[in-house]
């Protein structure tokens, strides 16, 4: 399996321009959460998603999301990827939207590591990811040694010097604010050299 690449906190076209003209990224991942600074409002992310090609999968990252919420943003969207959603919850979803959901992981400790067991059967793809979520911080990536499901996304302060490392834990990388000069602002320098490093990989 060669490397595979999500961009999260999307918001910008020229961004979205830059990855489909280079190349290498499977996955777009756009944020529906009033706190980051990379919170879209449906308007906004129905402009940005109206350009993504379709063999880029379209992410919507969601907290515990209200079902009132999906039914409005759902036609643009291959993923949801939910973050302090339930399993009964997720079921519901899954039921209702027939949409694949990505299930993240908050991992301060070791243990929070188990949780991915309680939505084995639930969830189609797992996230790890640090508690600080968008933030730029790495939980210690040693806890994911014995983690038995295959082809989960590993996220949280991956950056272009740590790509490498990452790569040998997981072949599905997230990246969000490692391509970020400032917060919610993504360079496209940063892109572009990225890119080419995951094709090097």
């Amino acid at each position: 399996m060669s490397m595979e690449l999500k961009i999260c906190g999307i918001n910008s076209k020229n961004n979205i321009k830059t990855i489909i003209k280079n190349g290498g990224c499977k996955y777009l991942g756009f944020v529906f959460y009033p706190a980051s600074p990379r919170n879209l409002s449906i308007e906004q992310s129905k402009e940005l998603t109206d350009i993504v090609p379709n063999y880029i999968k379209k992410v919507a990252v969601l907290v515990n999301p209200k079902n009132d919420f999906i039914n409005k943003i759902k036609s643009q969207f291959d993923y949801l990827q939910l973050y302090d959603t339930p399993p009964s919850k997720i079921k519901e979803i899954k039921l209702i939207f027939n949409k694949k959901i990505i299930k993240a992981i908050k991992v301060k400790k070791e243990e929070d590591i188990n949780i991915y067991k309680d939505y084995i059967g639930v969830a189609d793809e797992f996230l790890f990811d640090s508690a600080a979520m968008e933030k730029s911080s790495i939980f210690n990536w040693s806890y994911l040694k014995n983690v038995n499901i295959k082809n989960w996304f590993l996220a949280g302060g991956i950056n272009i010097n740590n790509l490498e490392e990452a790569s040998k834990i997981s072949l599905k990388i997230d990246i969000s604010s490692g391509l970020e000069d400032n917060p919610g602002i993504k360079s496209e320098e940063k892109i572009l050299n990225f890119l080419k490093k995951i094709k090097k990989l």
